[in-house]
């Protein structure tokens, strides 16, 4: 879905708020994130909040390339037992 994103200020001002379920929406509404991950990445950043930085958010895409690989790998395979299988 996404690779590495900076994620808004609000969101870290709305943790530091203790407005964490704003906070979770806010971060669903920005990366596209399902309502556990963005829990998850919203309890990480409040359980960084000790720093004055915020803490680069690890998010990572679902599928991307690895994906794709495997279904072209599956796709050539299926051709070759066609061919040599199947073929006449």
């Amino acid at each position: 879905m996404m690779e590495d994103q900076e994620l808004s200020a609000e969101i870290y001002q709305l943790i530091a708020a203790g407005r964490k379920i704003a906070a979770i929406k806010l971060i669903r509404a920005e990366t596209g994130l399902g309502l556990a991950e963005a829990k998850h990445l919203a309890e990480a950043i409040a359980g960084h909040g000790d720093s004055d930085t915020p803490p680069p958010p690890a998010l990572k895409e679902e599928g991307g390339a690895g994906g794709i690989l495997a279904i072209v790998v599956a796709v050539l395979l299926a051709y070759v037992v066609y061919v040599f299988f199947l073929g006449d």
